[in-house]
């Protein structure tokens, strides 16, 4: 059986499927007016790699995965659905924080936040929703102060408002409760994390169930659409919460990467994703994402426990002018339409990739594999005309200086990450990923003084790697706010007990069974929601009465003083296995030997164009040994080996850089 997963970015949907011998990438353009087009696109495109329509490739799927930027770009470019907000009366403005939420007129309306007296009765709630509904509110979040873990206050607020507005009318008001979408003490962070989630809700929902009803109706096809989350993880479209998925895409290139680093024994990696609009870097330890516990997610402060994902808004589409006599690179992409001006779809402007194009590192003809057919002529009018014009400078020398502001752009975010992370540049390898990865991996890993850089066979779809790896997942937290000598009576037990019930519970309306699954828990400790330590123990079965002893032996048997400080949170993390296989050893040897290149002229640095050797990465073998300068491109990868560096394919097929 195959299966399939599908990473929509905000240029390019990638896709990867698996048979179970081999994996095939594939790339299609980002449809943003309408995302199930490219999501059955990658379908249809897969298809044809087995000589099959899509209802006879479909039959032949056990499962789809799908990981999308929607809800990153919904918040990053705000537009999403208008939403009221009440809160306790007095806390209008800061929404529980020291000062004003950054939030408000941003994802909520200042004027759509009402507040309530302590104990409001039906009357207040009612003229509140009335007057947001006024202004065009559609959707409200009830976040009051103190309703964790007791959140009667919210449920009856709720129940209020489901009275007048039923939701078998046209005139329903669906209602979010903080203490639902965040399930911790963290007034403010509940508010947030509600606010984002009734934000995005409605642009996911319609895209998801658009493609669940397409598969279904229009192909007969009744499998698994599993949605890809945060945590690295899959579920159904009815156990997913938008805020769930939020960053999901670029998490996945992150989970991809430790799954390599286990495979590679590798302790220290800067993972570094460069697509068409956006670059990111994050962080691999001891074969493990690093995760953050607080902080910004899209720039909204929460304190809870997410990936460490950097990101800048350079890619190959990002567009290259002059203000004020000094080159700037983006924010703003061409994306994949009109894209960039080389592509000859109407797009002007000049971008990083008609740079890239001029200095050499490009082939015209087999770009994407020979699917599109770049334009020198093109490409060398937009820099002139956006760039060297302006500079006085010839197009090649343009050409490299917008080469050398990206590589300067992302050699400073990974140094931020990595300064963020404690891990020095010279005691890390660098994965090099995502169309563009590879194509500065090793310009920026000379830049920050790292030797070793890999680029994968299957980079320009990592994301879908990841997500191929990835289980169904899910994670349930409670606030405990106590030592644990006060929780004698089995407190915590109890908590693990109710948090497990619903784990079994989700699982079983997923159709898994969850008897079959892993289910890890991890209590942090610290003093007033300062982390200052936590413990991660698995222990199988239901928690019963001595649960909280066995789970007070394994915190022990790691070394963990779990007396020295109170118990902040108890988190549980169910995980049911569907991922597929890790990295498989490739039989191709290269033997040594090097096909013949193609020469093209190059720029490397400020010298002229000078011939260098091109090699074809579908013609090298494991073993292959590239020195620099030279280049490698293929349909799948697109490598330059600068000087002083070498490229050897190493025994999984990958790229493997060093100085």
């Amino acid at each position: 059986m195959l299966t399939v997963d599908i990473d929509t970015g905000g240029t390019m949907t990638d896709a990867l499927v698996t048979d179970g011998a081999r994996r095939h990438p594939i790339k299609v353009d980002t449809t943003p007016h309408d995302l199930t087009v490219s999501f059955m696109d990658c379908l249809a495109e897969a298809a044809k790699l087995y000589d099959e329509d899509v209802d006879a490739f479909l039959r032949r799927s056990r499962l789809i995965r799908w990981t999308s930027t929607i809800t990153t770009n919904v918040i990053a470019e705000r537009r999403g659905a208008k939403v009221g907000l009440l809160v306790s009366k007095g806390c209008e403005q800061s929404l529980y924080g020291d000062e004003r939420s950054p939030v408000l007129d941003e994802l909520v309306s200042a004027d759509s936040v009402l507040g309530l007296s302590a104990q409001p009765d039906a009357r207040e709630i009612l003229m509140a929703v009335k007057s947001l509904l006024e202004t065009g509110v559609r959707r409200i979040c009830v976040c009051l102060r103190g309703s964790f873990p007791d959140n009667a206050a919210e449920v009856a607020v709720k129940r209020v408002i489901e009275s007048q507005y039923p939701d078998h009318i046209i005139g329903s008001v669906p209602v979010l409760l903080g203490s639902e979408m965040a399930p911790i003490a963290h007034d403010q962070t509940r508010v947030h994390y509600s606010l984002m989630n009734a934000y995005t809700h409605t642009h996911l929902a319609t895209s998801l169930f658009k493609a669940e009803d397409m598969l279904r109706d229009e192909h007969g096809w009744n499998g698994a659409l599993l949605v890809g989350h945060t945590n690295g993880g899959v579920a159904r479209i009815g156990k997913t919460k938008a805020v769930d998925t939020i960053e999901s895409g670029p998490v996945f290139g992150t989970f991809g990467g430790a799954c390599v680093a286990r495979e590679y024994g590798l302790a220290n990696v800067v993972c570094f994703d460069v697509g068409g609009t956006t670059t990111k870097a994050s962080i691999v330890r001891d074969g493990e994402p690093v995760f953050q516990r607080g902080g910004e997610l899209m720039e909204v402060p929460v304190r809870t426990s997410f990936a460490m994902v950097r990101s800048d808004a350079l890619g190959g589409g990002s567009i290259a002018r002059v203000r004020d006599g000094r080159l700037t690179l983006g924010p703003d992409s061409m994306g994949a339409a009109p894209g960039p001006a080389c592509y000859g779809l109407g797009g002007r402007e000049a971008t990083l990739t008609d740079a890239l194009l001029c200095l050499g590192y490009l082939d015209p003809a087999r770009f994407l594999g020979g699917r599109r057919l770049l334009d020198i002529g093109l490409a060398r009018e937009a820099i002139e005309r956006h760039v060297a014009g302006p500079l006085g400078l010839a197009v090649e020398q343009a050409a490299l200086a917008v080469r050398d502001e990206a590589v300067s752009t992302m050699a400073e975010l990974i140094e931020h990450t990595l300064a963020e992370a404690g891990l020095a540049a010279a005691d890390t390898v660098l994965f090099a990923f995502g169309g563009n990865g590879p194509m500065f991996g090793a310009l920026v890993a000379e830049r920050l003084d790292i030797s070793s850089v890999y680029a994968f066979d299957f980079g320009p779809v990592f994301g879908a790697f990841g997500s191929s790896v990835s289980d169904v997942a899910h994670v349930y937290e409670r606030g405990v706010g106590l030592s644990w000598s006060e929780t004698h009576a089995g407190t915590i037990g109890a908590i693990a007990a109710r948090l497990y019930q619903q784990a079994t519970r989700d699982l079983l309306a997923e159709g898994f069974d969850p008897a079959l699954a892993s289910y890890r828990y991890e209590l942090e400790l610290g003093h007033d929601e300062l982390i200052t330590g936590s413990a991660r123990f698995e222990l199988a079965g239901a928690p019963d009465a001595g649960w909280q002893a066995r789970a007070g032996a394994a915190i022990a048997a790691a070394g963990i003083d779990v007396h020295a400080a109170p118990v902040i949170l108890l988190r549980l993390s169910s995980r049911y296995p569907i991922g597929g296989g890790a990295l498989a050893q490739r039989t191709n040897a290269g033997n040594g030997t090097l096909p013949a290149p193609v020469e093209r002229p190059m720029i490397f640095d400020g010298r002229p164009a000078a011939p260098v050797p091109a090699y074809a990465w579908e013609q090298l073998g494991v073993g292959s040994h590239v020195s620099g300068p030279a280049m490698v491109n293929g349909a799948t990868l697109t490598c330059p080996v600068p000087p002083q560096w070498n490229l050897i394919v190493d025994a999984y097929g990958n790229a493997h850089l060093h100085r």
